[in-house]
């Protein structure tokens, strides 16, 4: 991406067949206490979060950070509490009765302009952002203006193949869990619907932790 955007972190869990849950739709049951403390520990370090709609209809809400010590780290960095939530929806179809609406978090919406119109006149969303397609180009670049220099990706597997598709990945935290999911029909992928164009990115181990069941993996992307 020639447009300045921030730096861009995935943090996602996968069975050890590359599989987020065993149905879509579906929230994995396959996160342990020690992968949750690992979420919100990286979660902590990002000034926003991206989630796809899919991903919050399926948890019913998104991820707050609970710990006090990561709370007043940020806090003397000078962040609020909370990392900044952005939910991509192209429908804008978001019950509203979900508990996500209740949870003590500043909310963003980018959607188009038919998923606008589903909020025209509510509330839930701080801000909405609006456009025809999803050139993650422009919004990335719109997010840097607004001094938003760290964003991190929860998923699910199609928003994750769109940040791919736009180049626009920094790096990868995968947990891998010890779980097999194949065997399920459908089961959704990590990442979906991302088509290679050109040679592909360079993945960089940084670190591998190894947990008492999972594997944290870390990794830089580096494009061509």
């Amino acid at each position: 991406m020639k447009a300045p955007r921030p730096h861009l972190v995935a943090i996602l869990a996968q069975s050890l067949d590359g599989k987020l849950a065993a149905h879509r739709g579906q929230r994995p049951h396959f996160l342990s206490s020690e992968d949750q403390r690992h979420l919100e520990t990286q979660a902590a370090r990002q000034q926003a979060l991206i989630m796809g709609a899919a991903t919050l209809r399926a948890y019913g809400t998104s991820l707050r950070l609970r710990d006090p010590e990561l709370i007043q780290s940020r806090m003397a960095r000078g962040l609020p509490p909370q990392p900044l939530t952005i939910i991509c929806s192209g429908s804008g179809e978001i019950p509203e009765e979900l508990p996500f609406f209740r949870q003590p978090l500043t909310r963003w919406l980018w959607t188009t302009p038919a998923g606008s119109r589903r909020w025209q006149g509510r509330p839930g969303f701080a801000e909405i952002w609006v456009a025809s397609d999803w050139d993650l180009t422009a919004r990335l670049a719109r997010l840097r203006q607004r001094g938003i220099d760290q964003v991190g990706l929860l998923g699910g597997g199609r928003l994750l193949g769109a940040f791919l598709q736009a180049q626009a990945l920094d790096e990868l935290w995968v947990t891998l869990a010890p779980v097999l999911l194949s065997g399920y029909p459908a089961a959704p992928a990590s990442i979906e619907g991302w088509q290679l164009q050109g040679s592909p990115p360079r993945l960089e181990l940084l670190e591998c932790r190894r947990g008492s069941q999972e594997l944290f993996l870390h990794y830089r992307v580096e494009w061509p």
